[in-house]
């Protein structure tokens, strides 16, 4: 049995030989740590623990369903420590070089509500869908039509993150009561490319999978509440998720950090199923889920990173913990988030030893 066929079983509730696992990836700082802990230069770090055809391989067949050109990134300052830089978004962003951390965002393109409406005629103009799919796209098609392995994904939309990347946390909260014509028209935008893209993709290839990539929350709930969360963002996800179960699509990779509780119910509304990465130090422990939401909810990651930092024992625990979640399926064990720098190698190790061990059910 291979991954995809593992993958679809498990979220299906189907019999398999091995549970795949969410392999993420570590910082480059936790690289940088793990070679001078025993990790060889040169070599990809899970195949040296020979778990390579564990993972799940996503080919992401998505035209460009959000800005379109990109801003141009170029670099305005630099010393040693840090570079200031304009980012795709259009976004001024200060980063470190030396270790990784979240980005330290200094402005915004979009300030105003006029700032938006230039930008959605910019860069959402539905007159240019035919630009949006290139050659590359087509050789991205190609290629996952002969990957008989790897998960096949289209995108739902990504409606909140575009706007918080274009005007900030501060400035989308806003901007939600200060212009919601223009939000909607937006989201709206949106929502017909991501449209547009499943029905290119689907007239030659099967579709496993439709993706949601949003972080719209945060350690203690949504940034955005549930009331303008079903005024705004409902409605596309609901108009999207019917257009791609006409297609027999209807396994879904909802991304978010942080605690989304209170919006579970719409998704599971719409027939969004399944959240990743089930960040547990913001309440999205995975078995508690279960058990509030029933096997409708699917979700992937839930294994709390924190834990793996301290030891063999908290990460027996920790495994443990999950265990009975792996045995009955719809759930990917993975690491709720990016494998960061205060784990030690050998603990990483040992957690990708001991996770083998519990997965295959052989």
């Amino acid at each position: 049995m291979g991954n995809r066929d593992r993958f679809i079983n498990v979220m299906c509730y189907k019999e398999v030989d091995r549970v795949p696992i969410n392999l993420v990836g570590p910082w480059v700082d936790t690289l940088e740590r793990w070679k001078k802990e025993g990790l060889p230069e040169g070599i990809d770090v899970h195949h040296y623990l020979g778990v390579d055809n564990f993972g799940i391989k996503i080919i992401n067949i998505s035209g460009e369903t959000g800005i379109f050109p990109l801003f141009e990134e170029k670099i305005i300052k630099e010393d040693k420590e840090t570079k200031i830089f304009i980012d795709r978004y259009g976004r001024v962003v200060k980063d470190f070089k030396s270790h990784t951390s979240m980005p330290h965002w200094l402005e915004f393109p979009v300030k105003t509500k006029e700032d938006l409406e230039r930008i959605i005629d910019e860069k959402f103009n539905p007159d240019s869908i035919n630009l949006r799919y290139s050659e590359k796209w087509f050789e991205k098609l190609q290629k996952a039509r002969k990957e008989n392995e790897s998960l096949i994904l289209i995108d739902g939309g990504c409606y909140y993150n575009n706007l918080r990347s274009l005007a900030g946390i501060d400035g989308a909260s806003y901007l939600f009561y200060d212009a919601p014509e223009i939000v909607h028209e937006l989201f709206e935008r949106i929502n017909y490319f991501c449209i547009e893209g499943i029905e290119r993709a689907s007239r030659y290839i099967k579709i496993d999978i439709i993706g949601f990539g949003e972080d719209i929350a945060f350690k203690n709930g949504p940034l955005v509440s549930p009331i303008m969360f079903e005024k705004f963002i409902f409605p596309r996800y609901k108009k999207v998720m019917e257009f791609a179960n006409s297609k027999g699509i209807y396994l879904t990779w909802y991304d978010s950090d942080g605690d989304l509780r209170k919006l579970i119910p719409y998704y599971l509304k719409v027939g969004i199923n399944c959240l990743a990465p089930c960040e547990v130090a913001s309440g999205m422990s995975c078995p508690d889920l279960r058990k509030t939401f029933g096997k409708d909810l699917k979700m992937i990651g839930g294994i709390d990173k924190r834990e793996i930092a301290k030891g063999k024992k908290e990460i027996d625990r920790e495994i443990e913990r999950n265990k009975a979640l792996i045995e009955e399926g719809g759930y990917i064990p993975g690491i709720d988030h990016s494998v960061s720098s205060d784990i030690p190698f050998d603990n990483y190790r040992y957690y990708i030893d001991k996770l083998v061990k519990v997965i295959d059910k052989r």
